[in-house]
């Protein structure tokens, strides 16, 4: 590896970390989860989706690149659809945000 390879692969990695920080702030302050729920999203998390166990890998946007036990690809998962997350005191499931518009319309 030359030090111009070095140089450009240190890049890469720093817009990655860049782009995960992004992400996980956004999905940080939309889904509320750590207030509401007690859940940190973090890379290195584990998670299980749907029954099947795995680690929070990388992000995709607004959605959670996790890597099941047992896997040879990560999947993309949203984070609050059949997600549930371990947290000191156990599994927790993550609720949805909650609609604004639910009540009402439910009132309407």
């Amino acid at each position: 590896m030359t030090y111009d390879d070095f140089e450009d692969h240190a890049e890469v990695e720093a817009q990655t970390r860049r782009r995960q920080a992004t992400d996980l702030e956004h999905i940080a302050s939309y889904y509320g989860l750590e207030h509401r729920l007690g859940i940190r999203v973090a890379l290195g998390g584990r998670v299980r989706h749907g029954g099947r166990e795995g680690v929070i890998v990388d992000t995709a946007g607004q959605r959670l690149r996790v890597m099941f036990y047992g896997a040879e690809e990560s999947s993309i998962c949203h984070v609050t659809w059949a997600m549930e997350y371990e947290t000191a005191t156990g599994w927790i499931a993550a609720a949805p945000v909650p609609d604004p518009w639910a009540a009402s319309t439910a009132a309407a």
